[in-house]
């Protein structure tokens, strides 16, 4: 059975901070507008706790500043977020619910582990 084995192991994302070839583990921040599965973006794609706490609390302030015409549920939501963000991801990333983060004015946010493609420049990594 270790081919099987093998093969789940291979086929999981590495952990976030580790390499596995031209991919590296991550926590992945983005939006989705729920009913459309082309509309992702992302905000950020960390590799630390550290700079996905920065990555998040900047996109936080920037869209409370830039969406004044939110509704007060979706602000004081969003502004509770921010103020409590280290407690909050872990709630979410432990819960592994796949539901979003948070509602912003018709799309969702996400937080969840994942891997993308690592930074090569003249064949060198360059995390």
């Amino acid at each position: 059975m270790w081919p099987f084995s093998l093969f789940k192991k291979l086929s999981q994302d590495p952990p976030v901070g580790q390499p596995r070839g031209d991919y590296m583990g991550c926590y992945l921040l983005g939006t989705h507008t729920s009913g459309r599965d082309d509309d992702i973006s992302y905000i950020s794609l960390a590799t630390t706790r550290e700079q996905l706490g920065i990555d998040a609390r900047k996109y936080l302030q920037e869209f409370l500043q830039q969406h004044p015409q939110l509704k007060d549920s979706e602000r004081v939501a969003l502004q509770d977020l921010l103020e409590h963000w280290e407690e909050r991801a872990d709630a979410h990333l432990t819960a592994a619910t796949g539901k979003p983060l948070a509602v912003q004015g018709g799309s969702d946010l996400f937080l969840r582990t994942g891997m993308r493609a690592r930074k090569k420049e003249k064949g060198i990594y360059l995390e």
